[in-house]
């Protein structure tokens, strides 16, 4: 039950995201290795349901773990938006200026920068929503875990 609720959570978060690119609005480097959790989680939770040996309770602690770290990653970057603190240098453009071409360069560059949010839905970015969907997620698998009859439940 818990690694289907995984596969569903990370599922709508990825194709959430996904549409918000489609509609116009670029993600960010850190927005787009914010990501690689959800990849992770979804890719985790569904070892279960291919290979029968029972290690699950395992495979939910890393993802219970990997969920933490990108909460943690995902609130890092909301501080960048918010001015809390300045981002590291993949924030800014990655693109070689040629001095030549400089204006050319310059209009064929769009990167978005990590500092400035491309959507905020009622005041918080998506990194603020990454950060609560990851901690939530996080909370619920270990809570899951703690369950008596965890092991029974966690399929």
């Amino acid at each position: 039950m818990v690694n289907k609720l995984i596969i569903i959570i990370s599922l709508i978060v990825l194709i959430s995201v996904h549409i918000i690119e489609i509609i116009g609005f670029s993600a960010c480097d850190l927005c787009l290795k914010q990501r690689w959790a959800w990849y992770l989680a979804l890719i985790i939770a569904s070892i279960p349901f291919i290979i029968t040996i029972n290690f699950n309770k395992i495979l939910l602690s890393i993802i219970s773990i990997v969920l933490f770290c990108n909460a943690i990653f995902a609130a890092w970057h909301a501080g960048i938006e918010w001015d809390l603190w300045s981002g590291l240098g993949t924030c800014n453009s990655s693109v070689i200026f040629d001095s030549n071409n400089l204006l050319e360069t310059l209009k064929e560059s769009s990167v978005p920068v990590c500092d400035n949010a491309s959507l905020r839905i009622f005041g918080i970015s998506l990194a603020g929503y990454n950060f609560i969907v990851s901690l939530l997620t996080s909370i619920f698998v270990l809570i899951a875990l703690r369950k008596k009859d965890g092991s029974k439940e966690t399929k």
